[in-house]
């Protein structure tokens, strides 16, 4: 037995968990990695080191230092970049630590509601049966999930949650309060989808669905809001090609306006799409479930080939268009497209209604349409699987108006 004891290794031979202090270097060679600069690495180490000896000072586990941000911001305060930014890093050091397994993962918040699991399988029946696209489905959870967040949870079970008229009638006012008409039709067609699928699943004990009403919406009711060729060589001259943050604006929003593409098209670009060879320029996996190939326009070509050499960063990912700030990823979301160019536009001294990146696809089917190009052509070339879909886009006539307006209109009419 005493042979045993003596074989066994002493305490300071076993392997010691990493502390703080390690984990914080670590942490820190991890965003040099990722390129960020020395002086943002510089500021992430103070404020970590600060977090460290306050966490320290009361014993503090690792685990728990999710739970030690808020206390620590409203206790010691914050230097030089505001509450916001200090929260920022320490989330962010803490989302590392998640990835090592040294931090509990967090359920999502749509897991913690009731009639979560309802709502699961309400989504997955949309995407299996009625093949809607991924994009609507995070719209179809988003708005399900504040709807469900908004119920009494007194006496409410995970698998039956309580629904009244008063609460549907409450959560309806709400969002008639910050969202514009026709968001508020499609959040509300989304809402009584759900309540349809409550009644079913036998959830609801009557289908509460037609309380919902839904905003009237007359087909081709809005004019589209389009840019002249003049506008569009305005809005395009204000961008500073100069950096690299414009020269990656510049050719986005050439892409919106030679070829109409969507700001979620753009942004999902992947550098296999552009077939230099060739000259060409293919969409995949479009909103319609299709793709298409362009012939790639020589100014299209010029201003993303100027990104990739002097303006994109050094990274492994395919993407063409990804952040300027570390770490490099690919784009998710088109608001920083979208507020660029409004941005731009507002710049350029160009009046539209709700600019954003669908203007300039609007312009481009009028363009088209100016040109002489057939319904099925201009169809085709946005992407659209029915012609219905690209009437929206059309409903002006330009030449006819000025005819119009010229004479007596009996030709026209």
């Amino acid at each position: 037995m005493r042979k045993k004891l003596k074989e066994q290794p002493v305490a300071a031979e076993w392997p010691r968990p990493p502390g703080l202090g390690e984990l914080i270097a670590a942490y820190l060679s991890h965003l040099s990695s990722q390129g960020y600069r020395s002086v943002t690495i510089g500021r992430y180490r103070d404020d970590l080191r600060r977090f460290a000896r306050d966490v320290s000072r009361r014993r503090c586990r690792i685990k728990d230092l999710e739970g030690r941000i808020e206390p620590f911001i409203g206790r010691t305060g914050w230097r030089g970049h505001g509450p916001a930014g200090l929260r920022s890093v320490l989330r962010g050091f803490v989302r590392w630590l998640r990835g090592r397994g040294l931090v509990p993962p967090v359920h999502p918040a749509s897991s913690r509601i009731c009639g979560a699991d309802l709502l699961e399988q309400h989504v997955r029946f949309q995407l299996e049966h009625r093949g809607i696209c991924s994009e609507y489905a995070k719209e179809l959870r988003r708005v399900c999930t504040a709807f469900l967040r908004s119920l009494s949870r007194k006496k409410c079970s995970p698998s039956r949650p309580i629904i009244r008229p008063e609460s549907i009638d409450r959560f309806v006012t709400s969002l008639g309060q910050r969202c514009s008409r026709v968001t508020m039709s499609s959040r509300c067609y989304i809402l009584r989808g759900f309540l349809r699928f409550l009644y079913r699943r036998g959830a609801a004990t009557r289908d509460l669905s037609p309380l919902v009403l839904v905003p009237v919406r007359f087909r081709l009711e809005e004019c589209p809001r389009f840019l002249g060729p003049d506008s569009l060589r305005k809005v395009l001259a204000e961008i500073d090609r100069y950096t690299s943050h414009g020269r990656r604006t510049y050719a986005m929003v050439l892409l919106l306006a030679v070829y109409g593409l969507r700001g979620i098209e753009v942004i999902r670009l992947r550098l296999d799409d552009i077939d230099w060879e060739e000259a060409t320029l293919t969409i995949k996996s479009r909103k319609a479930g299709n793709s298409t190939t362009y012939p790639l326009a020589a100014s299209v070509g010029t201003a993303i080939l100027a990104y990739l050499q002097d303006g994109r960063p050094n990274s492994s990912d395919r993407h063409v268009f990804l952040s300027t700030k570390a770490p490099f990823r690919p784009l998710v979301y088109t608001y920083a497209l979208g507020y660029q160019v409004r941005k731009y536009i507002r710049r350029a001294g160009v009046t539209t209604v709700r600019p954003g990146t669908h203007t300039f696809r609007y312009s481009c089917a009028q363009r088209l349409l100016d040109a002489g190009t057939p319904l099925k052509w201009i169809s085709d070339y946005l992407g659209h699987r029915a012609t219905d879909s690209t009437r929206q886009y059309l409903k002006i006539d330009i030449d006819q108006l000025r005819e119009v307006a010229l004479g007596d209109g009996e030709d026209v009419l």
